[in-house]
């Protein structure tokens, strides 16, 4: 078993009682004691569980990923800012890629580029991108109704075909070890694969996601820029990044 699924799979131990003890979880994952405690140390030292005396406890970074109605009520003049500076970075007669999420749904009132063409996995986005007469593709696959979008080997299999000139991805992190992370792996494959197939990638974050880790990386650091409104204390040397006044 990997890491990252071990990780995994200890995350989601630790969700589901308040702590779980260093046999326990060796049990579970069938790995032997001394295993489980050198993840749990490099977890908390990434700040993903805090350890107790024989065990380990989840912290808030981990728990369940809110909704999007939440995330959108949640620091919404920052994101109505950074997608407005997003959106003005569309340029007539582009393919873009617009990952699902809630600041990604806020660029689309105030894109203005002519004859475009948007590829996106979120459900919601796509009757807003009609209602706008915006040329759109939407990403077939498993629906992942929390963040109201589409995941899983379908929509990967399909975002093979594309390839942007610009891309603006939704984070639940930004790490300075670590890099962009999210907390679910199928996200995460189709956030890194969209980056891949792009000229140019952005990353869409107010200042709640810095120094903050989830448990899936899907990009480095230097993979893309950033589009924020304040870094909360983040080594801005460590990113590219356009910040907004």
């Amino acid at each position: 078993m990997n890491k990252q699924l071990r990780w995994s799979q200890i995350t989601e131990l630790c969700k589901q009682k308040e702590i779980v003890s260093v046999t326990e979880i060796a049990d579970a994952l069938l790995i032997s004691p001394a295993t489980v405690r050198r993840d749990l140390q490099e977890m908390e030292d990434l700040g993903m569980i805090i350890r107790t005396h024989g065990g380990a406890k989840i912290t808030g970074d981990q728990t369940e990923e809110p909704s999007m109605i939440l995330k959108a009520e949640s620091n919404s003049s920052e994101k109505k800012q950074i997608a407005y500076a997003a959106a003005k970075l569309i340029k007539d007669n582009q393919m873009v890629y617009l990952d699902a999420g809630s600041t990604t749904y806020a660029m689309i009132e105030y894109i203005t580029a002519k004859n475009i063409t948007i590829v996106t996995p979120g459900i919601p986005h796509v009757e807003l991108l009609g209602k706008k007469g915006i040329s759109t593709i939407m990403l077939g696959g498993i629906v992942r109704w929390s963040t109201q979008a589409i995941t899983g080997k379908q929509a990967t299999k399909q975002l093979n075909d594309y390839y942007f000139d610009v891309c603006f991805i939704g984070t639940n992190g930004i790490h300075e070890q670590i890099g962009f992370t999210t907390s679910n792996e199928m996200e995460a494959d189709t956030k890194a694969l969209a980056i891949h197939h792009s000229k140019q990638a952005y990353i869409l974050a107010d200042e709640s996601k810095f120094n903050r880790l989830c448990l899936v990386q899907f990009a480095k650091l230097d993979e893309a820029i950033v589009i924020c409104n304040n870094t909360r204390n983040f080594d801005e040397q460590k990113i590219n990044c356009i910040k907004l006044q």
